[in-house]
């Protein structure tokens, strides 16, 4: 029987405070996720005083624009170090992804054992290449890219040192919240066929069942946004679970596993 991976997307959801981040860790490990994974950035790399929030940040975010947002939700380097730790206490997976190359470095020097490449990193090629020579696990989410980009990168990570062993990738639909019409979990079979890598399913949608459904077509990693209180003032807080709806989550992957066998 293969156990499902499961990830607590905690993404930005501490508001910028380490207290915040602990608390999610604990949560995460207390209702059965495998791993918590974060976001490491430096704001203003990663957005311009233009850049406009989309329509979902402005529902529960008062921040004029991106680059605000991003500040005011930014951990410090030195926070990670300590969360890092934090997570190795607890006996949770820390997962980051990073937005450019500091920020990848730095993350490089806490030694997860897992990389996540978001969806809009996906055709930044500077990033899979220095990624792929780290020669560990990747995590590949695959919002608003097609097969062509895909397979192009898939393809850059093995000639950079990196088998499709180490490949997870992950169906994804870069709307917030999804509708659960647009899941599309049957292209998880078309991905195992096509690229000959292991699956897995990036949930945006408010659904529970939705990942059970992924790991009857054959995820083996799945990832959920994950806050302490839906009403928390932040971008991603009003679609994410909860740690109770979390464990419920959790408790019907692992009613799957059982029903599916060996």
């Amino acid at each position: 029987m293969i156990k499902t991976f499961v990830i607590a997307e905690a993404g930005i959801n501490h508001n910028g405070k380490l207290s915040i981040a602990k608390k999610l860790v604990n949560k995460a490990k207390q209702v059965g996720a495998n791993a918590i994974k974060f976001q490491i950035y430096i704001a203003q790399d990663l957005a311009t005083k233009k850049a406009k929030k989309v329509s979902y940040q402005k529902k529960n975010d008062k921040n004029k624009n991106m680059l605000e947002m991003l500040k005011k939700n930014k951990l410090l380097f030195n926070d990670f170090k300590k969360l890092k730790k934090h997570c190795d206490s607890k006996k949770i997976e820390f997962i980051s992804s990073a937005f450019d190359e500091k920020s990848l470095k730095f993350l490089k020097s806490l030694k997860p054992n897992y990389y996540k490449i978001p969806s809009g990193e996906i055709t930044n090629y500077p990033i899979i290449k220095l990624i792929s020579k780290f020669n560990k696990k990747i995590l590949l989410s695959t919002g608003m890219s097609n097969f062509n980009e895909i397979e192009k990168t898939i393809n850059l990570m093995n000639k950079f040192g990196i088998s499709k062993k180490k490949i997870i990738l992950l169906q994804c639909n870069s709307s917030y919240p999804t509708n659960i019409y647009n899941a599309n979990l049957n292209v998880l079979k078309t991905f195992k066929k096509e690229f000959n890598v292991k699956v897995g399913y990036s949930d945006h949608t408010e659904d529970l069942n939705a990942p059970a459904i992924a790991v009857a077509l054959g995820a083996e990693y799945i990832e959920k946004h994950f806050t302490l209180n839906k009403s928390m003032k932040g971008p991603d807080h009003f679609f994410s679970l909860t740690p109770s709806e979390f464990r419920k989550m959790i408790i019907n992957i692992r009613k799957t596993e059982k029903i599916l066998g060996s």
